[in-house]
């Protein structure tokens, strides 16, 4: 069995909550699986003297306080300890600026994302242009979050759907043995994607040169009536852009991000009293440029292709019955990767 502590520990510029996450990720037996670091005390060092505790708020999460800011110049730095009194430390880092993103622009085609066995789903392709700055070394990373539009808020395998007794969830049902019912959404929902392939690119060929058509990202025709695009470009330094070009190189080559990392794989993040224990993660505080950008899917008309869906199989609603008892919507249920909340730029 092996284990290997992962660190998420990204400091930005924001003012989303800032948060860092403490997990291990553990491969038995061939299967991969992650389990949430609980009870650890996090610190952040602000210039080499000032420490921030971070309040643990579960599943592994670690949360800044809402007054902290990201200030130019200043050294920053992760200390943490585990429940068992291990204690690790990571390297200084340091805010480096950003160039604003100019422009973004968008290609639908017909045959993009590969699927695998040569079949290909149609997709939007996503661009942007910035402007690299003279007289710098500057190193990037961009991410994308994506909404859209969900009609489904629950399925159901092997049984059906309950309003009660609360929470209202699934349930199995030896009488639906092999059945699977999806149900609709009472109102308005949205699914919340988000970008799994790392995308850094480095300026040293280029100093000081347009970056213009950067492909940030593949968004799958899912639907019609358009998605929404929140695209988020940092400025890393160059330890960290070493860092994830290797994770790139290593992980997109063999799976993705949601993989256990290679135990070789190592970041700036170490066990204080065991240097030798493989730690997989970098901490590391960037400056962001976000833009939201509307996909509205046009390009798709006259092209005879149909969008994909949300869901991996076919539509299957419950059947209505006698019952008149049996709850006809599911939830839209508030979490990281879905919202009843109209995201802020979503125009139809």
């Amino acid at each position: 069995m092996l284990r290997i502590l992962t660190v998420d520990a990204t400091l930005t510029d924001t003012t989303d909550e800032q948060t860092i996450s403490l997990a291990e990720s553990v491969n038995s037996n061939g299967s991969a699986y992650s389990q949430p670091i609980l009870k650890a005390k996090v610190e952040v060092i602000v210039g080499g003297t000032e420490r921030l505790l971070l309040t643990e708020k579960g599943q592994g999460i670690y949360a800044l306080p809402s007054t902290f800011k990201l200030q130019p110049g200043v050294n920053y730095k992760l200390v943490f300890s585990k429940a068992d009194g291990t204690q690790y430390e990571s390297a200084e880092d340091q805010v480096t600026k950003v160039p604003e993103i100019i422009g973004v622009h968008d290609e639908f085609k017909v045959a993009g994302i590969e699927r695998g066995n040569n079949y290909f789903d149609p997709g939007n392709y996503i661009y942007l242009d910035t402007q690299d700055p003279a007289n710098a070394k500057n190193n990037y990373l961009w991410t994308w979050k994506l909404w859209e539009r969900q009609n489904v808020c629950a399925t159901c395998y092997n049984g059906r759907y309950f309003l009660n007794p609360a929470p209202a969830r699934c349930r199995e049902e030896r009488a639906f043995a092999g059945q699977t019912f999806d149900y609709f959404c009472p109102g308005d929902c949205w699914d919340i994607l988000a970008s799994k392939d790392l995308n850094v690119f480095t300026d040293i060929y280029s100093n000081g040169q347009p970056i213009n058509n950067r492909l940030i990202a593949k968004i799958p025709y899912y639907n019609v009536r358009g998605a929404l695009i929140e695209i988020k470009q940092q400025s890393i330094s160059p330890a960290a852009y070493r860092y994830f070009k290797l994770l790139a190189d290593q992980v997109q080559n063999n799976g993705s991000l949601v993989d256990t990392p290679p135990a070789a794989l190592i970041g700036n993040i170490k066990n204080v009293n065991n240097p030798n224990e493989s730690i997989a993660g970098f901490f590391m505080v960037a400056s962001v440029r976000t833009v939201r950008y509307w996909i509205d899917r046009k390009g798709a008309e006259g092209k005879n292709v149909n969008p994909i869906g949300l869901l991996d199989h076919p539509l299957s609603p419950e059947p209505m019955g006698n019952d008149l008892t049996r709850p006809p919507f599911a939830q839209c249920v508030a979490s990281q990767t879905r919202t009843p909340s109209r995201p802020n730029g979503w125009l139809n």
